[in-house]
């Protein structure tokens, strides 16, 4: 799991290095974002769960800095990357509009049985 956590970490550098190169608005810098967001909520998601199997086996100190650099790396990346050049830039409401889409659609009526009508 370590060796998972040290490769999402060198594919976050990466990806930012290449995105602070990279020209605004263009598709180098768009690709370059995404894939960053994407390993840095993976390096988040991995010390969470790092911390919470550090709980589990009685290592209190580990699982306490595991769930605060976790924690914290999903509070920065909420906070700070919100108009980024990325994918996932207004998915949310893209995201939201569709499901209430779906919830409000017009639901189509039953059509009654020929064989059941009355004589």
């Amino acid at each position: 799991m370590t060796y998972l956590v040290l490769g999402l970490i060198i594919a976050e550098l990466f990806a930012s290095v290449r995105a602070r190169s990279a020209v605004v608005g263009s598709r180098q810098r768009y690709v370059a974002l995404s894939l960053r967001r994407v390993a840095s909520w993976g390096v988040s998601l991995s010390f969470i769960v790092e911390g919470l199997l550090a709980l589990a086996t009685g290592q209190g100190a580990y699982a306490v800095w595991y769930l605060v650099f976790g924690l914290g790396g999903l509070y920065l990346e909420i906070r700070m990357h919100k108009n980024d050049d990325d994918w996932f830039n207004g998915r949310g409401t893209k995201i939201k509009k569709g499901i209430r889409k779906l919830l409000t659609a017009p639901r189509p009526q039953a059509a009654p049985a020929f064989g059941m009508m009355a004589a």
